[in-house]
């Protein structure tokens, strides 16, 4: 007998043998429903047997296009929307069968929107779900091609004329670059209306033909600019608010514009593949899903423990809710990549608990690029190189996208392959200038590369795009003190050390400071505070090993890097470019180390 292949929701007791199948889609075929739609049919029978027969990697648009549609091998699903059309069609067929004349069936079959593969399953063990499958996808995405958004001009006071001639140019830029967003369609440019004719636009929908609206507010004062910018849906449901501070003193304003309409279409734009390829259109279900993933997003992006510890908390809370969306399961994944980059104990674990979410987002969006290169970094947090730079390049194969430039930087980085690292970050700093991911990957890299020139390049005028995160002020100090200026270091740590409360990963990393400044006494007097290097800490061996070198405790450093070794932390491979383990870096044990992680 042929075994069923389940999908990534099935459970063993949920598969339904191929015979059993077979029935259920034979009594599909012949009910009312199906018996008049052969196109329909084909598509159906097509896709039913190739599950059963274990071939879903054949469930595409252009083999079925090909094999249920009779299209020819030039057949191009880009030009020819054929599939996409039929597949909407039969969801909504499927839907309304089991609504009504199928609703005893003791077998179902849907498909899930993004997807081709059928879904087999007993009817018995979908009771207790507060919904069907197919209807929480249903309820996320409906018929349609992309998302239709209108933007206006961003006011400004009459008086301030920087401040206007800065809104009307922000809101230029950020047109020009929304026409190019995969899944967005400009459905009205309405940022050359006089101001009076745009009083109220963002409630006011009725001659838009829009979904979304971007509006926004900018102020001067001084040298310093604000810039409020607004994600509003037609039916007025805000979906995402920010806000950029920025200095004029350069004069560079249309840098300065660049940079913000970049970084906001970054974060706002859909990463959902079924979206992208404009073969469905977001529904209000979905916004407001948005909006709360958009909330977690911006947990994860500032990049602090407690505010991706958060970030992992929302996300969890929503993908059982929404368990459909990609992108919480996408979330999931990153803020555990990102936890076991942090300093804490035991990141193994988040490791193996962020390929769990992946393998569950590649199979519901095998062609997104947040998956792919979600995938690179898991992989390489487990030491597997040749896979983590496939999966890398797999996601910049499917899309330009700021996150995958900017980890991909990371993976190379560790390999000191400088000259690649540094072309993709300069690639994803412009996209999102403003991002605090984004300034910490910098830091790092020019740390460990040690270039110093631009290195004072990036710090002169890093400033003009908001305050610097807490991750990127360690890294910065530790590069002052890597190019002599200690007095500069103990200033910033002095000043983490009244923002950072009690967490050790941080007063760990202020304490080396003080260590590498010569002020040993500050050190050893925070070490002990804080039972930095006791056992129980809450610190992975890599941090603690990095602590004792730059109090001088060689063979405990050593000791500690072992340990590090033996719990495969997921930060240890930075040994092999880390300017603070030079002291040890001829070391046998120290190489044998470096040898076994990369």
């Amino acid at each position: 007998m042929t075994k069923v292949s389940p999908t990534s929701q099935d459970r063993p007791e949920d598969t339904v043998p191929p015979d059993e199948a077979l029935r259920a889609l034979e009594r599909l075929l012949n009910s009312e429903f199906f018996v008049q739609s052969i196109r329909l049919s084909q598509f159906l029978r097509f896709a039913v047997e190739e599950k059963i027969h274990g071939r879903e990697e054949s469930l595409r648009e252009y083999t079925i296009g090909i094999e249920a549609y009779g299209r020819k091998s030039d057949f191009d699903p880009a030009q020819d929307t054929i599939v996409r059309t039929e597949a909407r069609r039969l969801r909504r067929k499927l839907k309304e069968y089991y609504e009504s004349e199928g609703k005893t069936d003791e077998v179902v079959i849907f498909i899930r929107s993004g997807s081709y593969v059928p879904v087999i399953r007993w009817r018995a063990s979908l009771d207790g779900q507060p919904q069907l499958p197919e209807r929480v996808a249903g309820e996320l995405w409906m018929e349609g091609d992309g998302v239709r958004v209108a933007v206006t001009t961003f006011q400004a006071r009459a008086d301030d004329p920087v401040a206007s001639d800065w809104a009307f140019g922000i809101s230029d830029e950020i047109l020009h670059k929304l026409v190019q967003v995969p899944g967005i369609r400009v459905v009205s440019d309405i940022s050359r209306q006089p101001q009076s004719s745009r009083a109220n636009s963002v409630t006011r929908n009725d001659d838009l033909d829009a979904q979304v609206i971007i509006d926004g507010t900018v102020r001067s004062e001084r040298n310093r600019l604000r810039v409020s910018a607004r994600v509003v849906t037609s039916a007025g449901l805000l979906l995402w608010s920010q806000r950029f501070d920025a200095s004029t003193e350069r004069g560079d304003l249309m840098k300065l514009q660049e940079a913000v309409a970049s970084t906001l279409l970054n974060r706002i734009s859909p990463r959902e593949s079924i979206v992208r390829r404009y073969a469905a259109t977001p529904t209000q279900t979905l916004y407001e899903m948005y909006s709360e993933a958009l909330a977690a997003d911006a947990g994860l992006e500032e990049g602090s423990i407690p505010d991706i510890e958060l970030s992992l908390k929302k996300f969890e809370a929503l993908a059982i809710r929404v368990p459909e969306y990609t992108r919480l399961h996408c979330g999931i994944a990153q803020c555990c990549v990102a936890l076991a980059q942090r300093g804490v104990p035991g990141s193994k674990n988040l490791v193996d608990k962020a390929r769990i979410a992946c393998r569950r987002a590649m199979m519901m969006g095998p062609d997104m690029v947040d998956v792919h290169s979600t995938l690179g970094c898991i992989l390489a947090q487990e030491w597997k190189w040749k896979a983590a730079e496939e999966s890398f390049r797999e996601a910049l194969r499917l899309g330009d996208q700021h996150s995958a430039h900017r980890e991909f930087s990371q993976f190379l980085l560790v390999h000191s392959r400088f000259e690649d690292a540094w072309s993709h970050l300069q690639i994803a700093e412009g996209m999102d200038s403003f991002s605090a991911r984004q300034k910490t990957s910098v830091a790092r890299f020019l740390y460990l590369s040690r270039w110093q020139r631009e290195t004072k390049e990036y710090y002169a005028r890093i400033a003009d795009y908001g305050p610097l995160p807490i991750e990127t002020t360690l890294i910065r100090a530790l590069t002052e003190i890597q190019m002599g200026e200690l007095q500069s270091a103990m200033t910033l740590a002095e000043d983490l050390r009244r923002r950072v409360g009690t967490l050790p990963v941080y007063l760990a990393g202020i304490a080396e400071i003080f260590a590498l400044c010569g002020k040993e006494r500050d050190a050893i007097s925070l070490v002990a505070d804080a039972g930095l290097l006791l056992e129980q800490s809450s610190l992975s061996y890599f941090r603690k090993a990095s602590l004792a070198l730059s109090m001088k405790e060689f063979a405990k450093s050593l000791e500690l890097l072992n340990r590090s070794l033996q719990e495969r932390e997921a930060e240890l491979p930075w040994i092999a470019a880390d300017p603070r383990f030079d002291s040890i870096r001829d070391d046998d044990k120290f190489q044998f180390i470096v040898r076994a992680v990369l």
